[in-house]
C-alpha cells in the first residue's frame, strides 16, 4: 500500500474512530447485528442449523477460491489501465445485420454472455466470498474465515498492484455506441458494496482485519462516494426515475456512513420519500417506472428491495423509513401488498410482461416479507402471508441474517393440543363402541373415522409412547401421566408369545416409561416380555420367528421389521445382566444381515428360513411393490436396526450396514427433494405413487442416533433428518382439532392390500416425536 499522507493519516484516524464509535451505537446496517448474536446461542435448533451448515460449507469453497481483482479480465478499458473497472451493459448483443457487429442491439431481459469477459461477474464473485466468510467468521467464531475475507479486500481495494481505482467511468459501455464511455445505469453495477459493507463489519474484532484495514477501506468509499456524486454518471443517475435512482440513494448513503460521514447519510434518507418512493409509488402500489419492462414484476420487487435496505439502514440510524406514507397513500407497504396479490397465482394473472422467472421472483416477494417483519414487527398480517406461500429452505442463509421461527416450540404447541383431542377422541369412540378391547387409536378408516384396536395390534403401544415424549420433550407432569394411563392397558401384552411384536408394543410403553421414571413395575413388565419374545428364537437357525400365519407358504419367515423388536432384548439384557437375550438379539442381527439385502444394502421384506437345513427358501414381499423392490417402510426399519444394534454391540458390521442403508435410501432416484419417501422405492406409478410419511419419521429418528456415531458424515446425518422434519412439519401436519387427534399426514400402511393408505398412523406420529427428543438430545450431549 502506498504511504499516506501527514494529513491524510490524521484524517482517516478521525473517520475511524468516528466510525466505530457509531458501529457500537448502531451496529449493522442490513441487519441487527443483536438479533444475530440471538440466532449465534441456537445454530444448533432446527430452524438455523441447516443454514449454518450450509453456510460452513460455502465458506470453505471460498477458501480454496483465488483472490479477486480489476486486473484480472481479457479486456482493458478505454483508459488503458488495468485498474479501472470495465462492464459490458447486460441487455445488449451484437448487430447481426453489421460485418463487425456494431453498434451493438437492445434486448430487453436477454443477458449477453460476453459480460464473462469483464469486471461484472468477478466484483459480485468477491463480494460473495467476503460475505460468506465475513458471516462464517461471525458464526463461528473461525479465524481463517476472516483472514480470508480481508485477502479478498484487500487485493479489490488497497493492494497497488491489483487494486480497483474507486470510479465507474467504464461501467455498462455498449460496443459501437456513446465512445464507448460508461452509462448511468451502470452504477448498478457496485451495488453489491452495499451488503458486502455490512458483512465488513462483521470482521470488527478479527486480529486479520487491522485499523490500517479499516483506514484504507473507508478512505476507498469516501473517494468512491465523491466520485459518485460529482460524476456525469453520477449526476445522471441522481435524477432518475426507476430502480437506478433508488440504488443510487442506497448506495450513496451506505458508502458515507461507512466512511464516516453520518450528516451527509442521514440527508439522503430523510430525502428519500418524496424524491424516491412517493415519486415512484402509485396510491394503488403499482410501480409505473417499472412496468414497462418485459421483466415488470421482477423490477418491481428488485425496486422495493433497495428500498427495504434503505429501510434497513434508516433504522439503525433511528429513523423508520418503512412507513413514510404520502398523503394520497403512496408507500412502501402498498407497494409490497400490490406484489404480494399475485403470489400462489400464474403469471397471467400479473397483468403486464414477466417473460421469465416468476416462481423465482415470488419466492423472493416472500424473503421481503421477512425483511419487512424484522423491520417492523407490528405487520403480524405479512407473517401469515409468508407462512401460506413462501417455500421455506431451511438452508436459506435469510434465516441467519433475518431469523426464522422456532418451528419444534410451534409444533409441540400443536402437538400438545392435538393429543389432548386425540384422547378426547378416543374416550368418545371407546364409549359408543361394543367393542371394549379396542382401546388404542391406530388410524382412520376410509371416511375419515378413528379406528382405535385392542392391546394385542401390533400398533398397540405407540399412542402411549407418544405420551411418553411428549412427557419428555415438554417435562410436563400432565403428559407422564396420561402416558402412565394408557400404558397399564398393556400389560397382559407382556405374556403374547404369538408375534415378534411383544417388542414394539412393550418397549414404546413400558420401555420408554421405564427410561424416564425408573418405575421398578414398568422394568418388572420389560423382563418378562423379554421372555416371552425369546422363546420365539430358533437357536439352529439364528433368528426369531416373525410371523405365524401363512404357514402353506412360509416354514420360518423373518420380516425386516423384527429388527426393531431386538431392541427389547438389548435392553433387558443391560438392565439384568442377562447374557443369553444379548445372545439372541445379536445372532438375530447378525444372520438377518447375511440373508436380508442386497448388494446396494437394499432389504427384502420377507425371508423364509428351511428349519432343518437352516438355509433361506425364498426371499420375497408381503408390503412391498414386489419380491425384488424396496418398500420404503422395511428400508427405515432396516437403518434403525442396525443403527441400534451397533448402539448396543459396537460391531463395526452394524454401523457400516446402517451407513450404506442410509446410502440407498439418499442416494436413490426415486427419492423425492422433501425426502418424504413414496411407499415403495420402485412403484412404477413413481411420481404419482403415495407417500408414506411413517418410512421418513423412523428414518429420520435413526439418523439423529447414526450421526452421533460417525463423525464423518454427523453433518450430512443431522441436515437429512432436519429435512425431512422441517417438510413433515410444514407439509404434512393434520389439522388442529381435526384429523381424528393424529399429528401428522400421509402415511401408508398396507398398499398392497387397500389397507390404511394415505392416512395418519400412530407410529409415523411416534417415531416424529421420538426424532424431536432424540435431536434435542445430540445437541445437549455433544
Amino acid at each position: 500500500m502506498q504511504p499516506l499522507c501527514f494529513f491524510c493519516f490524521y484524517r482517516c484516524i478521525l473517520i475511524l474512530l468516528l466510525s466505530v464509535l457509531m458501529l457500537n451505537v448502531k451496529g449493522q446496517w442490513l441487519w441487527e447485528v443483536t438479533h444475530m448474536h440471538t440466532i449465534k446461542e441456537q445454530l444448533s435448533s432446527l430452524s438455523y442449523n441447516a443454514a449454518y451448515q450450509r453456510l460452513l460449507r460455502q465458506a470453505d469453497r471460498a477458501m480454496v477460491k483465488p483472490i479477486y481483482s480489476v486486473t484480472q479480465k481479457e479486456g482493458i478499458a478505454p483508459s488503458g489501465n488495468r485498474h479501472d473497472y470495465v462492464s459490458l451493459s447486460r441487455y445488449w448483443w451484437p448487430n447481426p445485420k453489421t460485418a463487425n457487429k456494431l453498434p451493438y442491439i437492445y434486448k430487453d431481459g436477454r443477458s449477453n454472455p460476453e459480460l464473462e469477459q469483464y469486471d461484472r461477474n468477478r466484483l459480485g464473485d468477491m463480494c460473495t466470498a467476503v460475505n460468506t466468510l465475513s458471516l462464517a467468521y461471525f458464526y463461528s467464531g473461525e479465524e481463517k474465515y476472516a483472514e480470508k475475507a480481508v485477502m479478498h479486500i484487500r487485493g479489490w481495494f488497497m493492494d497497488v498492484d491489483t487494486r480497483m481505482n474507486p470510479n465507474l467511468n467504464y461501467s455498462q459501455f455498449i460496443p459501437g455506441r456513446n465512445g464507448s464511455r460508461g452509462r448511468p445505469e451502470g452504477l448498478i453495477d457496485s451495488y453489491s458494496f452495499v451488503s458486502m459493507l455490512s458483512s465488513v463489519q462483521l470482521l470488527q474484532g478479527s486480529r486479520s482485519y487491522t485499523k490500517q484495514d479499516e483506514i484504507g477501506l473507508k478512505q476507498w468509499f469516501e473517494e468512491f462516494a465523491q466520485w459518485l456524486q460529482t460524476s456525469e454518471q453520477g449526476r445522471a443517475e441522481n435524477v432518475a426515475k426507476n430502480n437506478h435512482a433508488t440504488a443510487y440513494d442506497v448506495q450513496l448513503a451506505t458508502y458515507l456512513l461507512f466512511a464516516g460521514d453520518v450528516e451527509a447519510a442521514q440527508k439522503i434518507i430523510h430525502d428519500f420519500p418524496k424524491k424516491r418512493i412517493f415519486a415512484q409509488i402509485e396510491p394503488d402500489g403499482k410501480q409505473p417506472h417499472e412496468l414497462w419492462r418485459t421483466l415488470a414484476y421482477h423490477y418491481s420487487q428488485y425496486n422495493l428491495s433497495h428500498m427495504l435496505d434503505l429501510c434497513a439502514t434508516a433504522k439503525s440510524l433511528g429513523i423508520d423509513l418503512l412507513n413514510q406514507e404520502s398523503a394520497d397513500g403512496r408507500s412502501i407497504s402498498v407497494a409490497m401488498d400490490y406484489l404480494v396479490s399475485f403470489l400462489g397465482k400464474d403469471v397471467d394473472s400479473w397483468p403486464y410482461k414477466q417473460i421469465s422467472g416468476w416462481e423465482q421472483k415470488q419466492r423472493d416477494v416472500c424473503a421481503d416479507l421477512i425483511r419487512v417483519l424484522t423491520l417492523d414487527t407490528s405487520k403480524t398480517h405479512y407473517r401469515e402471508v409468508y407462512r401460506q406461500y413462501a417455500e421455506e429452505d431451511i438452508t436459506d442463509r435469510q434465516r441467519l441474517l433475518y431469523g426464522a421461527e422456532d418451528m419444534v416450540t410451534d409444533f409441540l404447541s400443536f402437538a400438545s393440543s392435538q393429543l389432548q383431542y386425540a384422547m378426547e377422541r378416543t374416550d368418545s369412540v371407546y364409549s359408543a363402541s361394543d367393542n371394549k378391547r379396542a382401546i388404542m387409536p391406530r388410524s382412520v378408516d376410509k371416511q375419515g373415522k378413528l379406528v382405535l384396536v385392542g392391546p394385542r395390534d401390533w400398533c398397540s403401544g405407540f399412542f402411549p409412547g407418544t405420551l411418553w415424549f411428549m412427557y419428555k420433550l415438554t417435562e410436563d407432569m400432565k403428559w407422564q401421566k396420561d402416558a402412565d394411563r394408557y400404558t397399564r392397558f398393556l400389560e397382559r401384552e407382556k405374556d403374547d408369545r404369538t408375534s415378534h411384536d411383544v417388542g414394539f408394543k412393550i418397549n414404546c410403553s413400558y420401555g420408554n416409561g421405564y427410561l424416564l421414571t425408573g418405575n421398578p413395575d414398568y422394568k418388572t413388565i420389560m423382563l418378562q416380555a423379554a421372555a416371552t419374545l425369546s422363546k420365539r428364537y430358533h437357536k439352529q437357525v439364528g433368528v426369531i420367528r416373525s410371523w405365524d400365519f401363512n404357514r402353506e407358504v412360509w416354514q420360518f419367515p423373518v420380516i425386516i421389521d423384527n429388527m426393531m423388536n431386538l431392541e427389547l432384548l438389548f435392553e433387558v439384557a443391560k438392565l439384568s445382566d442377562n447374557k443369553y437375550y444379548y445372545q439372541i438379539a445379536d445372532a438375530h442381527a447378525g444372520t438377518t444381515l447375511k440373508h436380508h439385502f442386497r448388494s446396494d444394502c437394499s432389504s427384502y421384506h420377507v425371508v423364509d428360513y428351511d428349519t432343518i437345513s437352516t438355509g433361506v427358501r425364498q426371499r420375497n414381499t408381503h408390503q412391498g411393490f414386489a419380491d425384488e423392490s424396496a418398500w420404503a417402510r422395511g428400508q427405515a426399519w432396516a437403518l434403525y436396526g442396525y443403527t441400534m444394534s451397533y448402539r448396543y454391540t459396537r460391531k463395526a458390521a452394524y454401523l457400516e450396514q446402517a451407513e450404506g442403508i442410509a446410502g440407498f435410501i439418499f442416494n436413490n432416484k426415486n427419492l423425492p427433494d422433501d425426502l418424504i419417501p413414496y411407499w415403495d422405492y420402485n412403484d412404477p406409478a413413481i411420481p404419482d405413487a403415495s407417500r408414506d410419511a411413517s418410512a421418513a419419521c423412523i428414518t429420520a429418528s435413526a439418523l439423529y442416533e447414526l450421526a452421533s456415531y460417525s463423525a464423518m458424515h454427523r453433518n450430512k446425518y443431522i441436515g437429512w433428518a432436519d429435512v425431512i422434519l422441517t417438510n413433515l412439519m410444514r407439509e404434512y401436519r393434520a389439522k388442529e382439532g381435526g384429523d381424528e387427534g393424529f399429528l401428522l399426514l400421509h402415511s401408508t400402511g398396507h398398499y398392497p392390500h387397500g389397507s390404511e393408505i394415505d392416512v395418519p398412523i400412530s407410529y409415523a406420529d411416534y417415531y416424529f416425536l421420538e426424532a424431536l427428543a432424540r435431536r434435542k438430545d445430540l445437541y445437549a450431549n455433544q
